[in-house]
């Protein structure tokens, strides 16, 4: 398999540490045996019942001694058992374009490192009880990112975004979804150049504030509009009118 390239082993009935596939203390020198690791740009480990420190796996796929997965485009893990931080050797990964981990049980911080992600495209954290800051140094040299998911079904918040309201994003996104996080108390600001947008959920987000009319003015495209669980305030445009008004047929 010295030229792997793809690795799809999800859906399974996967169990234990991945971490065990590397071996005890003898992970970096397996993956050095293992040769083909080191071309790989997809691996998709997704569900399946596969659990340890998340902290440790993405420092061993980022890693690798001197040998990184320079190749890594895509990891798949979401809807596992993994537990812990996400390290701060993501930043690493430097031809990551989607990062796939929602449905796990991993908490602590976001690390500022990912920010450093230029080719990402995709980040799906979704359903895991992360905690602390997310500032705009997160998203610093993001250029390519196009999809942003992180929700909560609980309504307890644990993660706050504290943006600077000047900020100007990198990026223009066209998927952002953020349930049960701290967004609040003012309506984010820094949407307002975010001109593709086709879903937005800012659900349970602790924003009291009004609308702003430049938001109703970005003329998107939505598929999807959730605000719900917020304390908003503001006219409704004439342009969703028809929305509370059907006609009788």
């Amino acid at each position: 398999m010295r030229n792997l390239v793809y690795l799809d082993l999800s859906s399974n009935n996967l169990r234990g540490s991945i971490l065990d596939a590397f071996a005890n203390g003898t992970s970096i020198e397996r993956l050095r045996n293992m040769g083909s690791l080191y071309n790989l740009k997809t691996l998709i480990l997704s569900q399946n019942d596969l659990n340890g420190e998340i902290t440790e796996l993405i420092d061993i796929l980022s890693g690798c001694n001197s040998r990184k997965l320079h190749n890594l485009k895509s990891l798949w893990l979401w809807d596992n058992s993994f537990v812990g931080s996400i390290s701060s050797s993501i930043g690493n990964l430097s031809y990551l374009e989607e990062l796939y981990l929602s449905d796990n049980s991993m908490n602590g911080t976001i690390p500022e490192t990912l920010g450093r992600l230029s080719k990402l495209v995709a980040i799906k954290l979704s359903e895991n009880p992360l905690t602390g800051v997310v500032t705009e140094a997160h998203f610093s040299n993001l250029t390519s990112l196009k999809e942003f998911s992180n929700y909560r079904g609980t309504p307890r918040v644990s993660l706050v975004f504290n943006i600077n309201p000047e900020w100007i994003p990198p990026f223009k996104l066209s998927l952002l979804r953020i349930r049960s996080c701290q967004l609040g108390p003012k309506f984010p600001a820094w949407l307002r150049n975010q001109t593709k947008l086709t879903d937005v959920v800012l659900n349970n987000a602790g924003i009291s504030d009004s609308i702003p009319e430049w938001f109703w003015k970005l003329d998107l495209h939505l598929h999807e509009l959730d605000i719900g669980s917020n304390n908003l305030g503001g006219r409704v445009p004439n342009s969703m009118k028809f929305l509370l008004n059907p006609p009788l047929i």
